[in-house]
């Protein structure tokens, strides 16, 4: 049976991937925005507001501790139904990512890689969003317009700049898909 909380943003669901990726974080042993920061790569500005939507959901409980310059610092501990979230909650997301952003599929594939998803799963992962963004290069550069006119010099730049974007991660997706095959257990031919 799924986890289910309250939506605590009505424009957003949640919880979103950057909160289960928080969760897991915290699940992991990192208990402060600073080592969320610091070992987790995510910005104090993107942890807080997570945390505290997290703290109001019940997912993860806020204490205060004494840093070792004898400051006060705020920890967070995971509830239970926090730890079942961040254990279970990327699965779904695992077939249909919510978003095309490349931070956002790293951290889904690091939840299936850490909670121990088939690499086969995160290899498909990589290639699907290799493929999109192949198709939004593709359509980005079918988008370019012709630089004659001052007012256009802006979305023709735009255009270049995404269809490349959008190339190169293509790309960098596809060679983590044949890095996650190739570390993926070999069938053996009497099977």
């Amino acid at each position: 049976m799924p986890v289910r909380h309250r939506s605590l943003n009505r424009r957003s669901p949640f919880p979103s991937l950057l909160d289960i990726f928080v969760l897991s974080m915290l699940d992991r042993g990192l208990e402060t925005s600073y080592s969320l920061q610091r070992r987790g790569g995510l910005s104090v500005g993107s942890t807080i507001p997570v945390l505290g939507r997290l703290e109001t959901a019940g997912l993860a409980k806020k204490a205060e501790v004494l840093g070792g310059s004898k400051r006060r610092r705020h920890a967070y501990q995971l509830s239970a139904a926090g730890r079942k979230l961040a254990r279970t909650g990327w699965m779904p997301l695992l077939e249909d990512p919510p978003s095309a952003d490349l931070d956002a599929l790293l951290r889904l594939a690091d939840l299936a890689s850490h909670y121990g998803a088939k690499t086969t799963d995160i290899a498909s992962l990589f290639e699907r969003a290799a493929t999109d963004r192949t198709v939004l290069s593709r359509r980005a550069a079918a988008g370019k317009t012709k630089v004659g006119a001052p007012s256009l010099l802006y979305v023709a730049t735009r255009n270049g700049w995404h269809s490349g974007r959008m190339a190169a991660e293509a790309k960098f997706l596809r060679s983590l898909a044949k890095s996650a095959s190739a570390v993926a257990p070999k069938k053996s031919k009497t099977s």
